[in-house]
């Protein structure tokens, strides 16, 4: 079983997936601190020496480098399923969770955060909702695309059961 959870950042890959990963007695991993650890630089750090492009070519390596691992759940980066193919590769090798959340709860958690965040540290308040929303504009075909959407203030642990389980089954 291998679970990929998807959406904007900020919204909540990270907690989900440790808190499912420690309910179900499974391992998780944090793309994005994948990627720090094998370039030894901090995502930020990519962005500014490499860019963009060459950050999403070492994500998508880190993404493909997960397909021998088992019963594992993937707190992806809120781009990774935008390029290369990769929300088509995430669908084909496991069961891909959209975490949906409002454009205000996303801000509201971002604020605090946006100096680690190479795409929002220079917006002030006003900016990030708007960046926000134009990104989700962008991303939400390929969020679309997952196998299932939840949002924090609608899903709890034992509603994880459904969709592991089926996957298990298979």
């Amino acid at each position: 079983m291998k679970l990929f959870l998807i959406g904007m950042m900020g919204s909540g890959k990270t907690y989900w997936a440790q808190q499912l990963a420690a309910a179900y007695n499974i391992d998780w991993i944090d793309l994005d601190s994948e990627i720090e650890k094998e370039n030894m630089m901090t995502i930020k750090e990519i962005f500014e020496t490499e860019g963009e492009e060459n950050f999403r070519l070492k994500e998508q390596k880190a993404l493909h480098e997960l397909a021998h691992h088992k019963n594992i759940i993937i707190a992806t980066g809120g781009g990774t399923p935008c390029f290369y193919n990769n929300m088509q590769w995430m669908n084909e090798h496991g069961i891909t969770v959209f975490i949906n959340e409002p454009i205000s709860v996303l801000a509201e958690r971002l604020a605090k955060e946006k100096a680690h965040r190479p795409l929002i540290k220079n917006l002030n308040d006003d900016e990030l909702e708007n960046f926000l929303e134009r990104k989700l504009a962008e991303r939400i075909a390929f969020y679309n695309q997952a196998k299932f959407t939840i949002n924090s203030q609608s899903f709890s642990i034992d509603d994880a059961a459904g969709f592991l389980s089926n996957d298990i089954a298979d």
